[in-house]
């Protein structure tokens, strides 16, 4: 009988939460549940996001790969994988890349950054092939990503391409790629902002 409560609360924490610290995540949390409580929303009084959107295997397998064992942690690693926006990372300690690079051991991972020389190398393979690609260093955003970010993927016959400058790639609905960076006090514009998913 809470289902659509429960969903809406964990659909909005996956969405919006991220980029708060741990004691804004609970008053924005209870806000929500004031909210759907005015609507005659029904929700479980006792509904714990982490239960419902992990499994206990996933943070079992998530502990072994270097995650922090903690709350605001399995928070963290439960919106960077359900994800609709790519992620962007605030991560001045460097754990979290720690946490992806062993995520994805068994999976190409590429590492890159927009002062590689081979970055546009890098973006090409992963968007190809579907590679998982971290991209480090990011205190601002390069324009070359912004069709990426958009997912404004097009047809030609069987294959989806996107634009990647002047050329066009195949993209690989396999794709995913965070970006990170370490210094916490970095500021995003508000059209980055609404388009990346903050953690």
């Amino acid at each position: 009988a809470s289902m659509i409560g429960d969903v809406l609360i964990c659909g909005a924490f996956c969405t919006y939460i991220g980029f708060f610290d741990l004691f804004m995540r609970q008053r924005v949390v209870a806000l929500w549940r004031e909210r759907l409580d005015d609507a005659d929303i029904k929700q479980k009084e006792d509904l714990s996001i982490i239960e419902y959107l992990s499994k206990p295997s996933e943070r079992l397998q998530w502990k072994q790969n270097a995650l922090p064992d903690d709350d605001l942690c399995y928070e963290n690693a439960i919106i960077m994988r359900r994800f609709l926006r790519y992620p962007l990372i605030i991560d001045p300690s460097g754990q979290a890349i720690t946490f992806l690079t062993n995520e994805f051991k068994e999976k190409k991972l590429l590492k890159t950054s927009f002062v590689e020389n081979s970055f546009m190398k890098s973006l090409e393979t992963a968007l190809r092939f579907g590679a998982p690609l971290i991209v480090m260093d990011v205190d601002k955003v390069d324009p070359i990503l912004n069709n990426v970010l958009n997912r404004e993927t097009h047809k030609s016959g069987p294959r989806v391409l996107i634009s990647l400058g002047d050329q066009d790639i195949d993209f690989s609905p396999a794709f995913e790629m965070y970006m990170c960076t370490r210094d916490s006090t970095a500021q995003f514009t508000p059209d980055l902002c609404s388009r990346v998913t903050f953690v």
